[in-house]
């Protein structure tokens, strides 16, 4: 079976204008996972609903290595 991935990108303007709104939600088959999605929770939801067992570490790489400085 494929399974349908959706990775939506989402604004809304509240009705008076006085607030803007953005984010990603991510469905799968049709139901709406996370509606606010980082690469993290977006991950997690899609697995979680697959029945995977994940342990997610995020980790930034040093950008001062070497080939940056040239």
């Amino acid at each position: 079976m494929t399974l349908k991935i959706k990775i939506n990108h989402w604004e809304q303007t509240c009705e008076d204008d006085s607030c803007f709104e953005y984010g990603t939600s991510v469905s799968v088959n049709g139901k709406e996972l996370v509606r606010e999605a980082s690469i993290v929770s977006a991950l997690e939801a899609v697995l979680k609903e697959l029945g995977v067992e994940v342990e997610i570490t995020e980790v930034s790489e040093d950008l001062q290595c070497d080939a940056y400085k040239k």
